[in-house]
């Protein structure tokens, strides 16, 4: 692949689309894990990107798209594929009077949803205690609180086989934290839509208030993590109600079990923490730990929220 990817960069270098070589990725992710990849790619508008997603196509280079790094595990040795990590124009958002915005793919989703709800906006106050950028909330239609994405949505903006597509949610395929984006893997998401009503300023304030500390009291704060590792499982207890991955966890005894400098957090047990020098293996080796106790003392089958980028041993 190097051969490759040197010609990558003098396409890339012709088109003045940025690029970084040998790129470290663990400080653009939340876990701060991950080693080298051969190549990143930094394209600032729809044409940059089209063009950028021609180039590898061509050169039949594996890519991956980066976000904001909150919700995936990369390998310690990133080295069989390149990453693109959208800029400029994808970070933008444009707010209109009559509540449809217009929301860049590569914007934040907590300060974006922050200062919609502070400039009177309602129903997506949910949205502002989740991090990363738009495209990753979108793929895994991200929520909490018994709020999701999708319920917000007018429509997505995405490129596919070097096209550009605007679908509405009822034409994409979507469920609880996963979407055809998730499952298939073959589009670039580059803006999305949403339809907010206004509200009571007040009322608003009060929910986000709400909102944060009640992230603050349930999750690690200030901890290298990826967030919840494992959707919770769509079943329910003998008492009807529905079961939580973090209780599976605990009662499989695993709370604070650490590998290398990964532990399953003991404050909540569907994170996981690096510590300060964790790999991608010793991660993994907990999450296979999870995985077969859980089975071994639920027989539930817990379903991974994370994703894997590159080969993970």
């Amino acid at each position: 692949m190097i051969d490759a990817v040197t010609e990558a960069k003098n396409k890339l270098e012709q088109l003045k689309i940025a690029f970084q070589s040998d790129f470290r990725i663990a400080p653009l992710t939340s876990f701060k894990i991950g080693g080298i990849c051969p190549l990143l790619v930094e394209p600032h508008n729809t044409e940059s990107l089209l063009q950028c997603i021609h180039i590898l196509h061509s050169l039949d280079i594996p890519y991956k798209i980066l976000g904001g790094g909150t919700n995936i595990l990369v390998s310690d040795h990133p080295d069989n594929f390149v990453l693109i990590r959208l800029e400029g124009e994808f970070k933008q958002f444009q707010d209109s009077t009559n509540g449809t915005i217009r929301i860049g793919a590569a914007a934040l989703t907590t300060p974006v949803f922050r200062q919609l709800s502070q400039a009177g906006y309602t129903g997506a106050e949910f949205l502002s205690t989740i991090p990363g950028r738009i495209g990753g909330a979108v793929i895994q239609n991200a929520g909490c609180y018994g709020g999701e994405l999708f319920a917000l949505v007018e429509s997505v903006e995405f490129i596919k086989d070097n096209n550009l597509f605007i679908k509405k949610p009822q034409e994409i395929l979507h469920g609880y934290r996963t979407t055809q984006f998730r499952e298939n893997k073959d589009s670039v998401i580059t803006s999305i839509t949403v339809n907010l009503k206004k509200g009571d300023q007040d009322e608003i304030d009060q929910l986000l208030k709400e909102k944060r500390e009640k992230r603050n009291l349930s999750q690690p704060k200030n901890k290298k993590s990826a967030g919840s590792v494992f959707k919770n499982p769509d079943c329910k207890d003998e008492a009807g109600n529905p079961v939580k991955s973090w209780q599976l966890i605990d009662k499989a005894g695993l709370r604070g079990r650490e590998k290398g400098g990964a532990v399953i957090s003991p404050e909540h047990c569907n994170f996981i923490v690096n510590t300060g020098n964790a790999t991608a293996a010793d991660v993994h080796y907990l999450i296979s730990l999870v995985e077969n106790a859980v089975y071994d003392t639920s027989h539930i089958r817990l379903e991974r929220e994370i994703e894997f980028f590159g080969e993970i041993p």
